[in-house]
């Protein structure tokens, strides 16, 4: 109470204000020094921070918009191009590029499109078309302009191969050389890996590559992996750079574009090849497949996450450098994998995809996955059943391009179901087709990637349509139509000028063009370009070959084939085969009366025809009728192995480790093992091949084994007319091919050649023995070697032994002692006249036309008798149009040029197997030689008709 009391006096109230003030006085002291001391940690921590940050905003800074530039590319991807009259080829350098222009006057030019209906000139600079105008119209004026006169020569952009292994397998393959396959360490899923880092840019391949008119190529990693990881384009210019060096990076397609600018390409694979490498089914691949682009979409996702919260703190501008730095702390860098960056790009849609596969079902399950992933791959490479689903392709993908071979098939199982209509199939529905090389190897040799239009051509596929598959169809489907693939302004100037229609056989180049630089210099031996006659005119297309309903053939063979039928063919106009027969020599539209198989008649149809004839005769009008002899097909695997890599599907190889001197042990007969079916017999009836001789398939060692002769026929079996002669020639084989725990060195080879014929010689009692008849020349020894110094050791074998009949097989190596073979008498049958230095055994070979002389050209003007083979059982049906290229460079004559494949033959082999042809030969609607003919009827030496019309219109060839 006192208290309060106190505090009601006016003293004592003043005296509470003035106490009041002075603590409140203190009380303000300690709030403003509690502030200040606020304010001193708070700038402590501040200063912290800003040192935390100086220390690792830079860092931080740097990481978050290295990773937005990486989600900015990844936004925008490869952008596509326009050509434009005034852009410049990036290839092109002031030192060894183009230096001055040139102006291409008087041509006629499929310019990737078509076919121009009149000449024109064609103006390019620095590696770039500036036009193309009539010819006598206004053509640019260039100062200093180098003028080529075309004289109508027929001219094409640079052929574009989309599946090439040259650099990765340079010329000759070695071990140590070939680096296509990434396998097996790696596993089968290797997107990681590039084409690039195996390139050889010294490779000899670039320059007969571009002999050939090939001035583009992507160059794939081999089909071992399902995804085999990148592709990179190359121009086939060696060493083009300003330092003439052979570097990688001057081949490139794409040298003097910015990497991230560039097109990148992938290569994957299904089927057999990854299930064979790595013994996987194909449901365990499928299963890595997805398991593996499974982990690239997990990264893929992350990788867009992380650029939408990067994108959102690039819009702000408050506070953005503690932003990013608390970003990079929660977020870190942005997800990455070097292992799968490919396939997230894959994912991203930035590489153009291209598949190696075969089969229906292969297609099929390919696209299921791809499509789970949202992936559209651009090709199917080899794709040799394609033919088989054209809508369901088309239904799956729109733009999809089926890059296939033209005739190269049968050699395993997943090519068995080719049909030489293909591409024509392919094509009628709509579909874009894209002809390309595989090549490695002298069976898919780049440098005759024109010569595959052509038998496209042959089987169907239109003028246009066919040199579009070599040209603009792959340039548009590996995205670089703006460059390559036509002659347009703005395009690359890489033009082909060829001594003939490109789609003739044998056309070659006379010169070709990369980017404006001349690729074949010094001597060629395809043509002139100062040499008017040559080349005056347009160049005429061929035609494709005919083929018959299968109500017609049904029809006309039923006539011919009755037995006893008297036929007439009429409208013959040209006969290379041997008869006695007036009016057969430069006549035209003859008839031919055959009575029982025998040829009664043949001249002009007032002389073969009259009322009598005409009772009881079948008549057949040809508009365009050839009468060859019937050709044979020498050294290939018809009716001894239907598929070379199913051992399952042939007779087997004989023994590698028995002594070659045991006869009894070591040598094996064809006769024994004979089975009358396979593709490639009824290619060979298309073919018009009426006889063929087949060794045993060789198991290594010097002794392949006796052949037989056979006949390849819709109305043969081997207990009626299929054999011809059971032992046709002892068959041998020198040099690498023949090394074995017997014979291991080449050397040792050769030894026992001649301790064979010494023996031989000595068995005076069994002379009924094969090394018996080898010796004394009643057996033909045929000896396959494509070494010209294992050729030449071969010479000296004969000179010991002049009484065996001794023939050379193979002969790469022939050219460079065909005066000897010819001193000696040794024929050959040569299988390399358009050869390829694939081996080691081949580097010297001459590769033929352009480049070179044609092989076939220098033995026969040595004297040499010449006979030609092909091994590949897949070509068979164009062994005639293979005598015409040799005869064409060889200038022979037409009827010279069919002996090479037919009576040559004969008189190589002599004797008994000359006796049983006498009297074969094939009636053909249109030109064999040229590609153009089809078999009308097959006729053997007794009279039989061996086949009639192989070839209909739902034929699978």
């Amino acid at each position: 109470m006192a208290t309060k009391n106190s505090f009601s006096r006016p003293e004592a109230r003043l005296g509470y204000v003035q106490l009041s003030i002075s603590s409140c006085l203190r009380h303000g002291r300690f709030v403003l020094g509690t502030l200040l001391l606020i304010a001193g940690l708070i700038t402590l921590t501040q200063f912290k921070y800003l040192e935390d940050i100086t220390a690792t905003h830079g860092v931080d800074r740097d990481s978050f918009f290295e990773g937005l530039g990486q989600c900015y590319e990844a936004q925008h991807g490869y952008q596509e191009h326009q050509p434009t009259k005034d852009r410049k080829n990036p290839r092109w350098n002031s030192i060894s590029g183009q230096q001055r222009p040139i102006v291409m006057q008087n041509a006629t030019l499929f310019d990737g499109e078509s076919v121009l209906a009149e000449a024109v000139d064609i103006a390019f600079e620095a590696g770039v078309i500036r036009s193309v105008s009539a010819t006598a119209s206004n053509t640019p004026e260039f100062d200093d302009a180098q003028i080529i006169n075309a004289h109508g020569r027929f001219v094409t952009p640079g052929l574009v191969d989309m599946h090439s292994h040259h650099l990765l397998g340079p010329f000759p393959g070695l071990p140590s050389t070939i680096d296509i396959n990434e396998r097996p360490i790696l596993g089968p899923i290797t997107p990681f890996v590039r084409a690039l880092d195996g390139f050889k840019p010294y490779d000899p391949a670039i320059q007969i590559i571009a002999s050939g008119g090939v001035t583009s190529s992507l160059v794939l990693p081999g089909s071992a992996n399902i995804i085999g990881g990148q592709a990179y384009l190359v121009k086939n210019l060696p060493n083009p750079g300003p330092n003439t060096e052979p570097v990688v990076d001057d081949l490139l397609l794409d040298d003097g574009i910015a990497e991230k600018s560039r097109k990148r390409y992938l290569k994957m694979a299904c089927g057999e090849n990854p299930k064979g490498i790595y013994k996987n089914t194909r449901l365990g691949l499928v299963w890595l497949l997805r398991k593996h682009l499974e982990e690239a979409r997990d990264l893929n996702e992350r990788q867009f996450s992380w650029c939408q919260k990067a994108a959102e703190i690039q819009k702000t501008s408050f506070s953005q450098s503690r932003q990013i730095s608390d970003f990079i702390k929660a977020e870190g860098k942005i997800p990455q994998s070097l292992e799968l960056e490919t396939s997230v790009a894959l994912l991203r849609g930035e590489l153009n995809v291209n598949i190696h596969c075969y089969e229906p079902e292969d297609f099929e399950r390919m696209l299921a996955v791809l499509h789970e992933f949202g992936i559209h791959p651009n090709a199917f490479h080899h794709a040799l059943e394609a033919w088989e689903l054209p809508e369901w392709l088309k239904s799956q993908e729109e733009n999809i391009t089926i890059a296939t071979f033209a005739e190269n098939a049968l050699y395993k199982a997943e090519a068995y179901g080719a049909n030489l209509r293909g591409p024509k199939i392919l094509a009628d529905h709509g579909l874009q087709v894209a002809l390309k090389s595989d090549h490695g190897s002298e069976e898919n040799h780049a440098k005759h990637l024109a010569h595959q239009a052509a038998v496209s051509h042959s089987f169907g596929l239109s003028e246009e349509k066919s040199l579009q598959a070599i040209t603009s169809v792959p340039a548009r489907s590996i995205q670089q139509d703006h460059r390559i693939g036509y002659v347009r302004a703005g395009h690359d100037a890489d033009l082909v000028i060829w001594n003939d229609h490109p789609l003739q056989v044998g056309a070659t180049p006379i010169q070709v063009f990369i980017d404006g630089r001349p690729a074949l210099k010094g001597k060629t031996y395809s043509g002139d370009l100062s040499d008017e006659s040559s080349g005056v005119g347009k160049p005429k297309s061929p035609e494709s070959r005919p083929f018959l309903a299968i109500d017609q053939k049904e029809d006309t063979c039923a006539k011919i084939q009755r037995p006893g039928s008297r036929i007439i063919f009429t409208g013959i106009q040209k006969v290379l085969i041997d008869t006695d027969k007036p009016g057969t020599t430069g006549t035209k539209d003859l008839v031919m009366l055959i009575e029982n198989g025998e040829v009664k008649c043949l001249d002009e149809k007032t002389t073969c025809v009259s009322a009598e004839t005409q009772e009881n005769t079948v008549q057949v009008e040809l508009k365009n009728g050839h009468v060859l002899p019937g050709l044979v097909a020498f050294g290939n695997k018809l009716g001894i192995q239907s598929i070379p890599s199913e051992a399952s599907t042939g007779d087997g190889p004989g023994a590698k480790d028995g002594d070659p001197l045991n006869e009894r042990k070591t040598v094996n007969f064809a006769k024994y093992g004979v089975h009358l079916e396979g593709r490639g017999l009824q290619r060979a009836m298309i073919g018009g091949v009426t006889r063929a001789i087949t060794a045993p398939l060789h198991g290594g060692g010097i002794i392949q084994g006796v052949s037989v002769g056979l006949r390849p026929g819709a109305n043969v079996t081997i207990l009626d007319g299929a054999i011809w002669q059971d032992n046709v020639a002892l068959h041998l084989v020198i040099g690498q091919g023949a090394r074995s725990p017997e014979t291991p060195s080449v050397s040792s080879g050769i030894e026992k050649l001649r301790h064979l014929l010494q023996a031989g010689k000595g068995d005076a009692q069994e002379n009924h023995s094969i090394y018996a008849q080898a010796a004394n020349g009643s057996l033909p020894v045929v000896v396959y070697a494509v070494n010209e110094d294992d050729i030449a050791q071969l010479i000296l074998v004969k000179r010991e032994s002049r009484s065996v009949n001794l023939i050379l097989h193979g002969g790469h190596g022939a050219p460079f002692v065909a005066k000897h073979l010819a001193e000696e008498g040794i024929p050959v049958i040569l299988t390399g006249n358009r050869g390829a230095p694939d081996t080691w055994e081949k580097k010297n070979i001459l590769t033929g036309p352009p480049l070179t002389e044609s092989p076939a050209k220098i033995l026969s003007d040595a004297g040499v008798l010449l006979g030609l083979g092909l091994k590949s059982d897949s070509k068979i049906h164009g062994l005639a149009q293979e005598a015409w290229w040799a005869g064409k460079y060889a200038g022979l004559t037409d009827k010279q040029t069919i002996a090479l494949v037919s009576t040559n033959i004969d008189l190589i082999l002599g004797g008994a197997a000359a006796k049983k042809s006498i009297g074969d030969f094939v009636v053909w609607e249109g030109d064999p030689l040229r590609g153009e003919g089809s078999v009308v009827a097959s006729f053997q030496d007794d009279g039989k008709v061996l086949d009639c019309w192989p070839d209909t219109v739902d034929a699978v060839l």
